[in-house]
């Protein structure tokens, strides 16, 4: 009896080592990062790569690669770095392919980087159904990243992608070829570039390619500045059936060597929808449609997809009631809506510099519609994306990424002012130590109310003129 209760016990600790191994790997050099990655590969587990800090040079030859097809199914792979300032993979390419024939392989299994700097390569991941999310990182002077799945979501937040090329989506392409979901929010994309030097007319996207056959893809919050592309300078869009949302970005000084400045976006069928709300197109060029270049009759029947374009701030050459202007150009406009559109120097604060949020004096505060569809919580610096900027006690979001206005964090009861009230609040939480989203003094999110949170708070103490949110 004593010896099989040693037996199990050894055998439990055995299992649970394994376990522990299989799951989360912590990686200081390029043949541990290999070495996991081999692992994870059939492990059969849920498993994370922690990539210590350092910068990892890899040989163009001898890329990092995770390969499968069968033998990780439904599983995750999980790699992160210690920061995007601290972990650089530099010189060589990260291979990611959960299905290397397109036979259905690793069905599920889920794919996610973050906190890491890629430098002077192309990534690349692909796979059959899966959900791939890449966020907090940089791309940088390489080729970004390419995405390429049969099906599934593809998340892409919180990211830098500056000064790549490829011939399709210089930052990153973003490529579902039978249906799901693609999500950009929150990035900057500058001075990227998409350029066929065999086929010049065959670059598509400088900061963006989106591909997508069936579903949604949703484009918000982002900053696109200084891209260049054949088509397409900023982003360039192919749907064939399904909605493409474009809400509350910026777009500007892009460059399209044929069409779409800042978007070229083309829909197959006439049951596409595309919805374009809030958004600042400035000083982007092109052959054709300098902002924004649609062509919604890809199949042929003289039918346009549904087209909303409202409360969006162009460049100065639109002609929002046909369509088919310097600025804008719509090839099939019997689908078309528009209104509350306009066209003036949107002020940024110094564009020159990489800094688009608005002067106080911008056409764009409080000009864009609360009505968008999926319009954010919050702007890309994490403010209420809707306040009252412009002061006449209307909450009404503003054009593009940033919202204006200097928000109180400690007016718990929106009327305005900083006082006695909201000292009662704070004060109820002050101390806690245990919140987990209910706590309204928790001001930097770090699951307490402490000295820090008092620190903001008492900044704002006493003041009365606190923008009204929604």
């Amino acid at each position: 009896m004593k010896s099989r209760l040693l037996f199990l016990v050894f055998l439990v600790a055995f299992l649970a080592t394994n376990v522990a191994f299989g799951e989360t790997f912590n990686v200081t050099n390029l043949e541990e990062f290999q070495d996991a990655l081999t692992i994870a590969e059939s492990n059969g587990e849920d498993d994370i790569i922690n990539v210590a800090e350092g910068t990892y040079n890899i040989n163009i030859t001898s890329p990092l690669n995770y390969s499968t097809n069968d033998g990780d199914s439904g599983h995750t792979l999980t790699i992160q770095g210690a920061g995007v300032d601290k972990t650089i993979l530099e010189g060589g390419r990260l291979r990611i392919d959960t299905d290397e024939d397109w036979n259905g392989g690793d069905r599920g299994a889920d794919v996610t980087i973050e906190g890491m700097t890629f430098k002077n390569r192309r990534g690349y991941i692909h796979g059959t159904h899966i959900n791939v999310k890449i966020k907090e990182c940089t791309f940088s002077t390489g080729g970004g990243i390419e995405v390429r799945l049969d099906s599934g979501t593809i998340t892409v937040t919180n990211n830098i992608f500056s000064g790549n090329s490829s011939v399709w989506g210089g930052g990153i392409t973003t490529y579902l070829r039978s249906e799901g979901t693609i999500t950009i929010t929150n990035n900057i994309f500058s001075g990227n570039s998409a350029k066929d030097y065999t086929n010049p007319l065959n670059g598509y996207g400088g900061g963006v390619l989106a591909h997508l056959w069936l579903g949604t893809i949703t484009i918000t919050n982002n900053i696109f500045s200084g891209n260049s592309a054949d088509h397409g300078g900023g982003v360039s869009v192919y749907l064939t059936s399904g909605t493409l949302t474009i809400t509350n970005n910026t777009f500007s000084g892009n460059l399209a060597s044929q069409d779409g400045g800042g978007v070229w976006a083309r829909s197959y069928y006439d049951s596409a929808t595309l919805n374009i709300y809030n958004n600042i197109f400035f000083d982007n060029t092109a052959n054709a449609g300098d902002d924004l270049h649609i062509g919604c009759d890809c199949n042929g029947n003289h039918i346009g997809s549904i087209i909303n374009l409202y409360n969006n701030n162009f460049s100065g050459n639109a002609d929002f009631d046909t369509g088919q202007s310097e600025d804008l150009f719509i090839n099939e406009t019997d689908n078309y809506s528009h209104g509350g559109n306009i066209q003036e120097n949107p002020l940024f604060v110094d564009a020159e510099n990489g800094d688009f949020h608005l002067q106080s004096t911008s056409p764009c505060i409080d000009t864009g519609t609360n009505d968008a569809p999926y319009l954010p919580d919050t702007d890309k610096d994490g403010k209420p994306r809707i306040i009252d900027g412009n002061g006449d006690d209307i909450a009404t979001v503003d054009m593009g990424p940033y919202e204006f206005g200097d928000i109180c964090e400690g007016d718990f009861d929106g009327d305005s002012d900083v006082d006695g009230s909201d000292l009662a609040t704070f004060a109820a939480d002050f101390g806690r130590t245990d919140c987990s989203g209910d706590c309204e003094g928790d001001f930097d999110n770090d699951g307490d109310v402490d000295g820090s949170d008092l620190a903001v708070f008492a900044a704002d103490f006493g003041r009365t003129d606190c923008p009204v949110c929604e």
